[in-house]
């Protein structure tokens, strides 16, 4: 969920109620915040607290799945991010490493151990992304849960292949997710799920891929992953001035879900601008119609 803004850069907490409404509406079968897309890298602890206030209250109310994305510089930072999100009634977190300095293997195992001490009873899932400088193997996470048995899945964002085969090989308590670009490979290999970007364009093809996958229709799937990597590849080609990941997510949103979606992003970073969302919109119209968003 990209994180809503108003024009004064306080949380729009109307928009984050009517858009987790709407993703249960849609059928989705959970809701994420403070990611990467959610711009968890700019938040305070004060605009966290308030985020997670709206969305937890909106989640308990419509009974969709949650989780917060608790990453932050510093373990007691991260710890005092779960404990917010706990108290809102959210029990599953996810983090990232503290990535400014990468970890060594005792310092991992140091903080996921503090995980475990400060919210035994928060399920947690690690981001298990390269930007933090140490990409986590199978052998890494086997190590983990002997200190921290409430890790219980991961979110697999690089690599290849053969190192999520290798992660769900060693480690097959856990359940592993996958991002868009792998949905196919990822549930042949194994994964549980996929966090997804095409859901806040397109909730109903984010569900039909997954749908396809379940199945074992795989040759449909690649069809419809190939189809979905090619308009992002189009797209790209016509909006070269934002590149942001956040910017991206709320354009998609406001072209998708939630027409009424917020487009600003926090400074230094561009925000889309009401053109990107048009010409998003069209591309699909005239040139992925099988992709068009169903109103």
């Amino acid at each position: 969920m990209p994180t809503p803004w108003d024009r004064h850069y306080q949380i729009d907490s109307g928009i984050v109620r009517d858009l987790v409404g709407r993703y249960k509406q849609a059928g989705l079968h959970g809701a994420y915040t403070t990611g990467t897309d959610g711009e968890m890298h700019i938040l305070d602890q004060a605009e966290f607290r308030g985020l997670i206030s709206a969305f937890g209250r909106v989640a308990s109310d419509v009974k969709l799945p949650a989780q917060a994305g608790c990453t932050a510089s510093h373990t007691d930072a991260v710890i005092e991010r779960g404990r917010i999100a706990r108290e809102h009634g959210v029990n599953r977190i996810q983090v990232a490493l503290p990535s400014w300095i990468p970890l060594n293997d005792s310092e991992i195992l140091r903080f996921f151990a503090a995980l475990q001490d400060a919210l035994p009873d928060v399920q947690i899932i690690h981001y298990n992304i390269v930007g933090t400088g140490r990409f986590l193997t199978g052998a890494d996470y086997r190590a983990i849960l002997q200190v921290a048995p409430n890790l219980i899945g991961s979110k697999h964002t690089g690599g290849n292949v053969a190192s999520l085969i290798e992660v769900v090989a060693e480690t097959p308590e856990m359940d592993h997710f996958v991002v868009d670009g792998q949905i196919v490979p990822g549930a042949l290999f194994g994964a549980k799920g996929f966090y997804s970007f095409v859901a806040n364009l397109s909730p109903e093809i984010a569900l039909k891929l997954w749908e396809l996958c379940e199945q074992g229709r795989w040759e449909q799937a690649a069809h419809l992953r190939t189809r979905i990597d090619a308009l992002f590849r189009r797209w790209k080609s016509i909006r070269p001035d934002v590149t942001a990941s956040p910017a991206l997510g709320k354009i998609a949103t406001r072209a998708g879900i939630h027409p009424g979606m917020s487009l600003a992003v926090r400074p230094p970073y561009n925000s889309g601008e009401e053109r990107h969302v048009d010409d998003l919109r069209r591309l699909m119209a005239d040139e992925f119609p099988e992709l068009a968003i169903v109103d």
